[in-house]
């Protein structure tokens, strides 16, 4: 097994690969609650599904993107300031994502609190909650690891 740490391009595709498993699994389950008689499950499946079609299109994009530029790089296409200037855009944009994802968590939390009676807007609270608390996990584990691995200071 190679080293994820030695192309920044190469690692992108591995960790695009867990959101792309993440989103996948979400549009299955989502897609399959939508034949319960339960409004709050089938809420719940729609942003399931929802956010699991916007993560796998987000994913597929990305690892398009990150394959066709670990060939360039392989082939000294692209040169190594031009990699930390990406390398610096992504953590920019990851640490942008940590902040919407605790919006997101929020917003599942209040529609939870204002909701209380209403079973659907239960399923869709719990939905976005859910979905904004793995995301938060996952953008602050792969800021936390572009910071450890590839971010280098001035």
């Amino acid at each position: 097994m190679t080293n994820p740490f030695q192309n920044f391009y190469r690692y992108q595709q591995r960790r695009l690969g867990i959101l792309l498993g993440w989103g996948l699994v979400n549009m299955l389950i989502g897609a399959s609650l939508q034949g319960t008689s339960s409004s709050f499950w089938k809420q719940f499946g729609l942003q399931a599904c929802t956010w699991g079609a916007i993560d796998t299109v987000l994913a597929i994009f990305g690892i398009r993107s990150a394959r066709r530029k670990e060939q360039d790089f392989q082939q000294a296409k692209i040169e190594k300031r031009s990699e930390q200037k990406e390398i610096n855009w992504l953590h920019r944009i990851l640490v942008i994502n940590v902040g919407l994802d605790v919006l997101y968590i929020l917003s599942g939390a209040w529609v939870l609190g204002r909701f209380t009676e209403q079973q659907d807007r239960q399923g869709l609270g719990w939905g976005v909650l859910i979905q904004g608390l793995w995301l938060f996990l996952f953008d602050g584990f792969l800021v936390g690891e572009i910071r450890r691995h590839w971010l280098q200071r001035p």
